[in-house]
């Protein structure tokens, strides 16, 4: 069951990122929410891969895949920043002080933003699948080929359990 979680998870992922760049040419609300639903279901994946199986000794579950641990699917900065935003958001404003611009909810090529002193909370560039996040680029279609990976791994998986060629009850 969690091998075909992980399946399902990266092909949410999958929908939600297939999403933002045909939401862009809609507006912003629905671009940015595509991503935090796609970062959202990369995360579940981050964490059923570490689960352990009920193997003696226990292996995880991306173990049993051969996704190794360090995976783009584990990084965790930018899934942290969503979810600890109210955090971050303090630690932003005492580093960049009351005197900036601040840029959220943009779509486009930074570089067409001429604005001094800006501050990218939240931005989208279509044309290279960049979001950035208080001036941290993240590249998502890195993470996207990732999940395309990790789904066939656990998609194989799942048909040679069903085929009878492996045995493991627990995973």
């Amino acid at each position: 069951m969690s091998i075909r979680e992980i399946w399902t998870q990266a092909h949410f992922a999958e929908l939600s990122f297939g999403n933002i760049n045909l939401k862009a040419q809609r507006g912003t609300d629905l671009v940015f929410s595509s991503i935090h639903s796609f970062l959202s279901h990369c995360a579940m994946v981050s964490k059923l891969l570490n689960a352990e199986d009920d193997s003696q000794p226990p292996k995880t579950i991306g173990g049993v895949l051969n996704i190794p641990e360090t995976s783009v699917i584990h990084t965790r900065t930018f899934r942290n920043h969503l979810e600890h935003y109210d955090e971050r958001l303090k630690a932003w404003i005492r580093q960049f002080g009351p005197n900036v611009n601040i840029g959220t909810y943009n779509i486009g090529s930074k570089q067409a933003i001429n604005i001094p002193n800006l501050v990218f909370i939240s931005h989208y560039d279509p044309n290279n699948q960049t979001f950035t996040f208080v001036n941290e680029d993240f590249n998502l279609g890195i993470l996207f080929t990732e999940v395309n990976r990790i789904k066939s791994a656990a998609d194989a998986w799942v048909k040679k359990m069903e085929q009878g060629n492996i045995t493991t009850p627990y995973v």
